[in-house]
């Protein structure tokens, strides 16, 4: 099965960005961070659920203190 979902991070400002597989082939192998415009973006997961593809790197507050999942 086709995995729908793929999540990106750029190297220049850290942040990170889901892309549609179909999107992905349509783009003829251009990809850019939508938030600096970075060309150099490192392949991250494949997953066939968003909540499963953010779900790497999640955050919840903890007596206080932010503490990753």
């Amino acid at each position: 099965m086709l995995s729908i979902y793929t999540s990106y991070s750029c190297f220049r400002c850290r942040k990170e960005f889901v892309v549609l597989s179909q999107d992905l082939e349509n783009m003829q192998g251009y990809l850019a961070c939508p938030y600096c415009g970075n060309r150099n973006v490192k392949k991250q997961n494949i997953a066939d659920s968003l909540k499963e593809c953010m779900s790497e790197r999640s955050y919840k507050r903890k007596n206080g203190a932010i503490v990753q999942k």
